[in-house]
């Protein structure tokens, strides 16, 4: 199966601040992102609380929050269980609601779109180097 050519459409941008663009599932046909109707959007994330919390409150992004300072202060946001496969994969969302919230999102959309990622790397893990997903391509 071909992958679709990544899409600076800022509906990749996922609620919770991935870029869908980036994303196998996304890429090769089997989810259409999480911001749309399609029984293909966000395969898996259905019940997403900070889907849920976002469509709520009418933001495009958790950027568009003003209840918290921080992504870190949010438990829909920042549970445990998130918290440690970042800490495993050496990325983190938040990263990416900050720099939507301070730069934009087209510089967002740019910036993915040229490392190709799906979420901001914060390090280099040995699971990054072993699928070639370096920080510093």
């Amino acid at each position: 199966m071909t992958e679709k050519q990544i899409n600076k459409n800022e509906n990749l941008i996922s609620f919770c601040g991935l870029f869908c663009g980036a994303c196998p599932s996304y890429t090769s046909g089997k989810c259409e992102g999480c911001k749309g109707d399609s029984p293909k959007c966000a395969i898996g994330y259905k019940n997403c609380p900070v889907k849920q919390c976002c469509v709520k409150n009418g933001f495009f992004t958790c950027a568009d929050c003003t209840k918290y300072v921080s992504t870190k202060e949010c438990k829909k946001f920042n549970p445990i269980h998130v918290r440690f496969g970042e800490w495993i994969s050496g990325t983190c969302r938040g990263k990416g609601i900050k720099m939507i919230k301070e730069k934009g999102q087209a510089e967002f959309l740019a910036f993915m779109e040229d490392k190709n990622w799906l979420t901001i790397k914060t390090k280099d893990t040995f699971l990054n180097k072993k699928l070639g997903k370096k920080m510093n391509e």
